[in-house]
């Protein structure tokens, strides 16, 4: 089952304590490429993007943009109607989904992921994300906005490097 992005990213915020949010974006998409490459299947429901610097989830740049350049202090959350004329601010969380195999294996992943490139500086995960061959160095074009890394792309890079 595919998660939203911002479920990923609140994973991810919860295991590490200095994440930007470009190096929050690359770590959902490496994520994302390695559940791909293992499973066959997506972990995020959102679409990827060829950005400028890289790819981005959309849903996970406007939510966080206005943090810039600087440290994500909290998760992502919303506010939500919680009856009797009262609102309460919801966190995306695995919590909202059910313990089952699946969700473990997805976070399993995600951890996996932080232990392997957490230690990176995003600008680092970005150079990476922009190397030849990569799914983004495929599709982008300066100057061309919105521009969908497919799927399947994504899925056959990573498995690529899995095989290397």
């Amino acid at each position: 089952m595919p998660y939203p992005a911002k479920v990923v990213a609140n994973e991810f915020i919860a295991i590490s304590k200095a994440l930007t949010p470009m190096k929050l974006q690359k770590l959902v998409y490496f994520a994302h490429g390695w559940c791909l490459a293992l499973t066959g299947h997506p972990l995020i429901s959102e679409r990827i993007e060829a950005w400028q610097y890289g790819p981005v989830i959309p849903a996970i740049y406007h939510e966080l943009k206005r943090v810039g350049n600087g440290v994500i202090t909290e998760p992502i959350s919303d506010i939500r109607y919680a009856g009797g004329g009262k609102f309460c601010r919801h966190v995306f969380s695995f919590n909202d989904y059910p313990n089952d195999e699946e969700r473990r294996h997805a976070q399993e992943i995600i951890a996996k992921v932080f232990e392997i490139y957490g230690g990176y500086s995003a600008v680092r995960l970005s150079n990476a994300t922009h190397m030849d061959g990569t799914p983004w160095q495929q599709i982008y074009r300066e100057g061309v906005r919105s521009v969908v890394i497919p799927d399947d792309r994504i899925e056959t890079y990573f498995k690529a490097q899995a095989h290397e």
